[in-house]
């Protein structure tokens, strides 16, 4: 299975177990290099340190009250809420640079990514449609989407299956998209549908750790037993 570790916001680092989809690095990590808390060794710079950080923040945050029709500001006070765990505010300031630039696929992928995180799956699925909207060739959009009809409450694992589909129509050997498949068959008690697309999954990625509870769920299905699919 695709381990998202890689697709960050492209703030500092996996801090907070958050994920985050490859559009963001792979645009913003090329212009923006930002250096982890705690890199500096040493008990005796570690208050410096911490307060040049809050200055900064301090400093990014008014530059992009200030300037409300800077995009890079809104982005970057957006990237530092993230560091400080504030996700609500996060997104807050992604909306404002999605105002300013409605068609950055960056920005409109990751409020959709930052709402999955928050549970808020039918926001999520507005802007990752406005996100497809924008780029309909990029599987992980169709990924995304799939997940949320998963991990809602109740599940709908007929939309999942539509727009995972879509994601292997792109990409056949996806394995983020594959293994996510899976879950919406298992959703579905498809035993056999599911069972073909391990087999997918394991010519995509043979080593991926999740093929054997997989298989464990497949049997359980097949043996009638109820099965918790488990969630991102």
């Amino acid at each position: 299975m695709v381990n998202k570790n890689k697709y960050l916001f492209g703030l500092i680092g996996l801090t907070a177990g958050f994920l985050i989809s490859f559009f963001w690095t792979q645009s913003y990590n090329k212009s923006t290099a930002v250096t982890a808390p705690g890199s500096t060794g040493g008990a005796a710079g570690g208050q410096p340190n911490q307060q040049a950080m809050m200055a900064n923040v301090s400093a990014t945050l008014e530059k992009a009250k200030n300037n409300p029709k800077d995009f890079e500001a809104q982005v970057d006070a957006a990237r530092t809420f993230f560091q400080i765990g504030r996700i609500a505010e996060a997104i807050e300031y992604l909306k404002k640079a999605h105002e300013i630039k409605p068609d950055d696929i960056n920005v409109t992928a990751n409020i959709g990514i930052l709402y999955s995180e928050q549970k808020n799956f039918a926001e999520a699925e507005k802007y990752f449609r406005r996100a497809i909207e924008i780029s309909p060739d990029e599987a992980e959009l169709y990924v995304e989407l799939g997940a949320t009809f998963i991990q809602r409450e109740p599940a709908e694992p007929d939309k999942a299956v539509e727009e995972l589909q879509r994601a292997l129509k792109i990409e056949p050997k996806n394995s983020h998209a594959l293994g996510h498949l899976i879950e919406a068959y298992l959703l579905k008690k498809d035993a056999r549908l599911a069972e073909e697309t391990l087999a997918r999954l394991r010519d995509a990625e043979p080593t991926s750790q999740k093929i054997s509870s997989y298989q464990t769920l497949i049997s359980d299905v097949k043996a009638g037993r109820a099965i918790t699919v488990p969630k991102e």
